[in-house]
């Protein structure tokens, strides 16, 4: 346990301290306090350093006047923080930083005191726990690769005993800001409103975790034989080079085009909901479902909300209460009123005194406003499952774990093609959702124009981003969907355009991921495809079907996909899915076949490609025998629980029977956890070698074509990366000569064996055009 000296920086003795532990520290962890998460408008109060293990200074640069109710810039001797901070900032240039999230202290730390310090990022603990523990601290808590949660996980190994310390100090953290006045809710917590001395200790203590966490994994690391794949080959190239730049630039919107999509998007869901409600009002039995619910949730009453309504529509002359603005109904106050059936009805109760039309249009108007003026809620999957199952006598496809019949968007496109009112749904489900993940998004959250999407390195075991700028919509071709839909999906990409003057390169891999299948199983019947241009899914049919009379060449007449697209169709079910493990029970299920029909698949598909079945059997061995798998590139997938069950018992925990005896000596729950453990860890050691190698494919291609860019001097960058898509934004007058170099990188930057990659480039203005 080494003793901990934690500094706040308040004094003149105490900064010249702090400026003689940078000079003399090689290593040196780095964070920000801020009063915002948004690096671009925030403000940074003070940020603190740790250049050895147990020592740890924070200097405020803002500090939280409780009498203005602002932040105020602190002073030292008489001299502005701010000016001092920046002094001090300017010697960590050239040593070698330690962050935790880089990105976001980096570019706070350089959009607000003008220095950026990325170039002098040594390693990220975020990423390099990602790279020695893909999964974190997963079963900690909190985040996975949050930087307490990191800290609990290796708390022995750091010397600390961190667990109930940092729970101690979020408590007094928390409990100290709010009795300041502030916020600690997730989307405002105001940490900026602790006293000094608090907040002191928290960010000192945070440089010191993050230093004792890259001293212990830097060892794991070094015992990995991961130091080149983390340093050189590819994690933190990557973060410097593309993942920040891409954080930092964001994407221009095309405010004109976001705003008149949202006007029409709006204006199309408003006609498909009208449409349901006409085509289901014009059924006497829903007609009469909506009066009879209408009436059993708002019964005929002289009290509460019922006798309010009656009032209002029926405009009785009656006081209202000052606090309430409800009519006030106490007998001396009816008793004034004119006599009516309205009246008898209000003092006796007595609903006989009322029509029964006025009685039914107070439900219905009660149960309209309930459901936002309508008769029913298109958006309740309670109603609508009630209208179809139970008064339009629909068979439901599923139900809940609760027996419930389920009325989902596999139930409505089941029934659309019989029903209008469904495929008007339908149709309302998809624009809701476009609207809602995409159009709302873009236009609530530009910051003047532009649109910052985040990319997170570890967000993947595979190395994949994990993204919101994944989540853009795969474009669509006529006939895929309704054509509305079509529009509304393949316009989202369009909001994304170019500066003026400026143009994109579009480059996207074709079956990057096949490719990479092709590559590492070492099949050459799978790398045939690829290199006689067939197509995939084609070639997957023919062989594992054994069809005849049909080819893979997409030029040929008896092209499959031309011939029977129906069988090429169903081959996507199991042309990857078998490669990853999956086995006849699963693939009946995703087919909906029997089981011995899908054996006959399985067995077709492993003979059909040999060498693909030699790596399944090769990589489960590997892995069962070591605990891990490792791409074609380096970068490890740690499946200890695979070894450790294996050692063990083998392979016994698959057999059923096996299974049976275990679970009446273990519990079938703990048996049930074991057996899926195991074959999860089986399957994953065959497409993470897929999965994780295509990521690198695309991520070392974007680190070679940002270096080339500056090789040339061009204004240039990786704008966004997509799936298997690269987006590169250069001045138009380079379009050609960016596209050919572009092409030429991603396509040999990473050699696959067996096999060459292809990817086209295509120039455009926005992110949909060139895809």
């Amino acid at each position: 346990m080494i003793e901990k000296k934690y500094y706040t920086v308040t004094d003149r003795a105490t900064l010249e301290l702090l400026v003689q532990h940078i000079k003399e520290s090689e290593y040196i962890a780095y964070d920000t306090e801020t009063n915002s998460l948004n690096v671009r408008k925030g403000k940074i109060i003070g940020f603190s350093v740790s250049g050895d293990e147990g020592i740890g200074f924070y200097m405020p640069t803002m500090v939280w006047d409780r009498n203005k109710e602002e932040l105020v810039e602190c002073e030292i001797d008489g001299h502005g923080c701010h000016a001092l901070a920046k002094k001090t900032l300017s010697l960590l240039h050239g040593k070698k930083l330690i962050m935790h999230n880089a990105s976001f202290d980096g570019r706070f730390t350089k959009n607000f005191y003008g220095e950026d310090l990325i170039p002098s990022l040594h390693a990220d603990t975020a990423l390099l726990v990602h790279t020695v523990k893909e999964e974190g601290a997963f079963g900690f808590g909190g985040k996975p690769f949050g930087l307490k949660e990191i800290a609990i996980m290796v708390q022995r190994e750091i010397g600390l005993d961190i667990e109930t310390k940092a729970n101690e100090e979020q408590l007094i953290l928390k409990e100290n800001i709010k009795r300041n006045g502030g916020s600690i809710t997730k989307t405002n917590y105001e940490i900026y409103k602790a006293d000094l001395n608090i907040l002191s200790e928290y960010a000192a203590a945070d440089t010191d975790l993050t230093l004792r966490i890259f001293n212990h994994f830097s060892k794991v690391l070094i015992e990995e034989n991961l130091v080149d794949f983390f340093y050189v080959d590819e994690v933190m190239p990557i973060y410097k080079e593309v993942t920040i730049p891409m954080e930092e630039f964001g994407v221009k919107v095309d405010l004109d085009l976001l705003q008149k999509t949202k006007i029409d998007i709006e204006a199309d869901l408003l006609k498909h909901s009208k449409l349901v409600a006409e085509e289901l009002l014009k059924i006497d039995d829903v007609r009469a479902w909506v009066i009879q619910t209408a009436v059993a949730s708002y019964p005929c009453n002289n009290k509460g909300t019922y006798a309010q309504k009656l009032c209002d529509l029926e405009s009785i002359d009656l006081p209202k209460s000052d606090k309430s603005n409800k009519y006030v109904l106490n007998k001396a106050s009816l008793l004034t009123l004119p006599e009516s059936a309205i009246k008898d009805f209000l003092i006796s109760g007595d609903e006989k005194f009322l029509p029964q039309n006025t009685r039914l249009k107070v439900s219905l108007e009660l149960w309209k406003e309930e459901n936002e003026g309508k008769f029913f809620n298109i958006q309740s999957k309670d109603q609508l499952g009630k209208i179809a199952f139970d008064v339009l006598g629909v068979t439901p496809l599923s139900s809940t774990t609760k027996g419930k019949a389920q009325f989902d968007d596999d139930m409505i496109e089941s029934i659309s093609k019989d029903h209008p009112w469904a495929e008007n749904l339908r149709v309302y489900n998809k624009l809701l959702k476009v609207k809602s993940t995409y159009v709302d998004r873009f236009f609530d959250r530009h910051e003047d124009g532009r649109y910052y999407f985040y990319f997170k390195q570890n967000g993947t075991v595979s190395g994949r981003y994990g993204s919101d700028m994944q989540q853009l919509p795969k474009p669509k071709e006529d006939g895929e969907a309704a054509p509305i839909i079509v529009h509304y999906n393949n316009v989202v990409r369009a909001f994304l355009i170019a500066e003026e003057g400026r143009i994109l390169i579009d480059c996207d891999y074709e079956s990057l991921e096949p490719h990479c299948f092709a590559s590492v199983t070492g099949d050459e019947n799978l790398r045939e495809i690829f290199n006689k241009n067939h197509d995939f899914y084609s070639t997957v049919a023919i062989r594992t079907e054994k069809l005849e009379g049909v080819s893979a060449d997409k030029k040929a007449d008896n092209f499959l996909k031309k011939v029977d697209p129906v069988r090429r169709n169903r081959a996507k079910a199991y042309s990857l899915g078998i490669a990853y493990g999956m086995e006849s029970f699963a693939l009946s299920k995703t087919l909906d076949i029997s089981q011995k029909e899908a054996d006959v698949l399985v067995k077709g598909y492993l003979d059909g490609f040999p060498d693909l079945k030699r790596w399944r059997e090769e990589s489960r061995k590997f892995v069962k025998e070591h605990g891990y798998i490792s791409n074609k590139v380096g970068r490890i997938r740690h499946l200890p629980s695979v070894k450790k069950i294996h050692d063990l018992m083998g392979d016994a925990i698959l057999d059923w029977r096996a299974r049976k005896d275990l679970e009446d000596q273990y519990g079938r729950e703990q048996v049930t956890n074991v057996y899926r453990d195991y074959r999860n860890g089986l399957n994953n050691c065959l497409n993470y070698q897929l999965q994780s190698l295509a990521a690198a494919v695309v991520n070392r291609a974007a680190v070679a074509i940002n270096r080339e860019l500056i090789k040339r001097g061009i204004d240039g960058r990786v704008q966004a990366q997509v799936h298997d898509q690269l987006v590169v934004n250069v001045p138009e007058e380079y379009a050609h000569e960016v596209a050919e170099f572009v092409q030429d990188l991603m396509e040999n930057t990473t050699k696959l064996e067996g096999v060459t990659l292809k990817a086209p480039p295509a120039i455009a203005k926005n992110f949909r055009d060139g895809h």
